[in-house]
């Protein structure tokens, strides 16, 4: 499980656990490489769980960018 909220409008909360560790890690070791990457949540990916652990909706789509890509 991997989920990012959005608090009070300024504050990004990541929730996760050994998976979402896991999954996060993969993503960021290929940014050099990749330039930017998406992570998604259902239906567009299985990266990204849709709510958060407190049954919040989280969002649904995180973008990762490196060296202004």
């Amino acid at each position: 499980m991997l989920s990012f909220t959005i608090k009070n409008s300024s504050v990004i909360q990541i929730d996760c656990d050994d998976a979402g560790i896991e999954t996060l890690m993969d993503m960021l070791s290929k940014l050099r490489t990749a330039g930017h990457l998406h992570l998604w949540a259902p239906p567009l990916g299985n990266d990204l769980s849709a709510t958060s652990p407190f049954g919040e909706r989280a969002v649904q789509e995180v973008i990762i960018t490196h060296g202004g890509d």
